[in-house]
């Protein structure tokens, strides 16, 4: 995904996993028409949660972690690997990594469980 695929997206957890060296964030958000297509949701769902891995992690800065939203996720690549910045009020985290890759979403009715 680009930065501009992650926007759309609250980011509502960062998991780092020191023993595999990853990193993952987890998102939600609305769908509109258009992306409810792309995530393949029945029509009646108007929300999806996702989950990015970025594995090889290397190079974490954390400046600043206070989960104030919003906040911004974004990926430069850099040749094969990408560099990620998360930043917003009183959060700043740096990593390089892999390319994130989806481990898991799941669409639904806002609001429901």
């Amino acid at each position: 995904m680009s930065a501009s695929d992650l926007s759309a997206f609250e980011l509502y957890a960062l998991h780092w996993d020191e023993r595999d060296q990853a990193i993952t964030a987890s998102f939600e958000g609305p769908l509109d028409e258009a992306t409810r297509r792309s995530w393949e949701a029945p029509p009646e769902h108007d929300w999806v949660r996702f989950h990015l891995r970025f594995a090889v992690v290397d190079d974490v800065e954390v400046r600043g972690w206070s989960h104030q939203l919003p906040t911004r996720v974004e990926q430069v690549p850099v040749g094969d690997r990408v560099s990620v910045t998360v930043t917003g009020e009183g959060t700043d985290v740096r990593f390089t990594a892999a390319p994130a890759v989806l481990v898991g979403s799941r669409t639904s009715v806002a609001g429901s469980l």
